[in-house]
């Protein structure tokens, strides 16, 4: 606009310069015009290339056109991207990992927010508390007021919490918990609880308490009735022959007794050590079971039962310690004996199966050897069942003290079972007796 009126007013005055000054005027107009359109697209290049910085990199790193103008602000910016891609490529592969290893844990992990929702939480988590979708609110997963209380503290920022609680899905486990307050991502204040199943650590040592106190009862007893019975023989009956012969054959069955015991605890002791170390060497079943059968007979002849052998004799060899088989077969006989009734039979029955049925758990559908004992007694009911592997564990506990059973046969029996990679399945009916199936892998 300047220029315009420069030139209204050179042309009222009608100055003779007045061409060549315009011929100059426009060439400056041009070239001012080629300048800012230039600096102009350069502008434009420069800002298209600091927006594809911004989206994640797509553009090229060198830039632009190489300008003196920008490349002052090029490489910088240039430099400043790099950096942060490696940045950013870094912070993600370390959250890759640590995402990877809390998937990894074991045991459960959950984070919890501000408003007590459970925002994250890995597969065991998932599994042990039946979480089927993120987020949920902490009390509908973790119901006890003690772990929901220890909850708000650490989101209050007070100190770390331990504790212990039974979830209240499923009351027999039992959790260690550590709640640790930790800064969220997106801001807030958050709680990372991490948990220890301690379930079988506590049946392990309940069972231990268990098994002390019971093989104390057990030890306790005779030695209870023994120190009567010296007592006696010390003094009112010292002199008494009748008494002194009945009390000898009394002290000889507890002491028989507490033998047996100590027997059985050592031989459980022995197979329990060797529990991971299948045995190396083959042997014969056929060959094992007909020398039970043999060494049994007159047990049973005492107790008025018969043993009938049944079933295959061409059985393919086993991996086995013929000690701990013959051990099993004849815990597996004498339990029979005692139990199923005098006047009845006993069967012990062989086979060969290929494959072996679904009921042999592991070994269905491979070539298997089975045996089978079978007494007419009166059956075990069905919640016995699952317990009759136990240490001392008895139905009837007076009947088996009786019998002059230690409680241990069949956790023996269990634990070679174990060793030898079989199967044991017991099979009862009230009034119709019990059968007793051992299947092990056939060589």
């Amino acid at each position: 606009m300047p220029t315009a009126a420069a030139f209204v007013v050179l042309a009222l005055l009608d100055a003779p310069w007045l061409v060549g000054f315009t011929l100059a005027a426009v060439a400056a107009t041009a070239v001012a015009i080629a300048v800012a359109t230039s600096r102009q697209g350069e502008r434009q290049r420069l800002e298209s290339w600091l927006h594809g910085l911004l989206d994640r990199g797509t553009a090229s790193q060198s830039g632009p056109d190489s300008d003196p103008a920008t490349d002052g602000i090029i490489r910088p910016v240039a430099g400043l991207a790099r950096r942060l891609r490696r940045a950013e490529h870094d912070n993600n592969a370390r959250q890759l990992l640590i995402d990877q290893l809390v998937e990894a844990l074991p045991d459960p992990i959950l984070l919890v927010d501000s408003m007590l929702r459970v925002v994250q939480a890995n597969t065991a988590a998932k599994r042990s508390f039946a979480i089927s979708e993120l987020p949920v609110h902490v009390g509908l997963v973790l119901r006890d007021p003690g772990l929901l209380a220890a909850l708000g503290a650490a989101l209050d920022g007070k100190s770390t919490s331990d504790l212990t609680f039974r979830p209240a899905i499923d009351q027999r486990k039992q959790f260690a918990a550590r709640i640790e307050r930790v800064d969220l991502p997106r801001g807030g204040n958050g709680a990372l609880l991490a948990l220890r199943e301690e379930t079988e650590q506590v049946m392990i040592e309940r069972m231990r308490s268990d098994f002390v106190a019971n093989a104390s009862h057990e030890i306790r007893n005779p030695l209870a009735s023994l120190v009567g019975f010296i007592e006696t023989l010390q003094g009112p009956a010292k002199d008494d022959p009748e008494a002194r012969e009945a009390f000898l054959g009394i002290m000889a069955e507890e002491t028989a007794r507490m033998a047996r015991l100590v027997d059985d605890l050592l031989s459980l002791s022995r197979i329990e050590l060797a529990a991971d170390q299948p045995p190396a060497e083959t042997c014969d079943v056929t060959e094992i079971v007909d020398r039970v059968v043999d060494s049994t007979q007159h047990f049973a002849a005492r107790h008025d039962v018969v043993l009938e052998r049944r079933g295959e004799t061409a059985l393919p060899p086993v991996q086995g310690t013929p000690d701990q088989l013959h051990q099993l077969f004849t815990n597996l006989v004498d339990n029979a004996v005692k139990y199923g009734g005098s006047g009845k039979t006993v069967v012990i029955e062989t086979a060969y199966l290929d494959p072996a049925p679904p009921s042999a758990g592991a070994l269905a559908g491979r070539r298997a050897v089975v045996v089978g004992v079978t007494d007419q007694g009166p059956g075990i009911a069905p919640e016995h069942i699952p317990r009759l592997t136990e240490r001392f564990y008895r139905v009837d506990k007076a009947r088996s003290r009786n019998a002059g059973g230690t409680g241990l046969g069949l956790a023996i029996v269990k634990h070679i079972v174990r060793r030898h990679r079989g199967e044991l399945t017991i099979d009862s009916e009230i009034g119709k007796g019990s059968t007793f199936t051992v299947c092990f892998p056939a060589r």
